[in-house]
């Protein structure tokens, strides 16, 4: 802390748009992020829905059957 230069009117508005800046970088990020977790989530029922297109005699259970894994 010592040998950091005194502060000027240059370094004071630097520091304030770096914050601005970093407002909106982190604003960005957030909405990317949100965008790749609705993308990832859209993948596995898509995934889900093309496993009962290519093999659906697949499914354990049918409507009003019991399907019993020990025997």
């Amino acid at each position: 802390m010592e040998k950091l230069p005194p502060k000027s009117r240059d370094h004071e508005w630097m520091g304030k748009k770096i914050v601005e800046m970093n407002k909106t970088i982190d604003q960005n990020l957030i909405f990317i992020r949100h965008r790749i977790m609705e993308d990832l989530r859209l993948l596995k029922v898509k995934k889900k829905h093309n496993n009962r297109y290519v093999n659906p005699y697949e499914m354990k259970s049918f409507d009003g059957m019991f399907y019993d894994k020990k025997n």
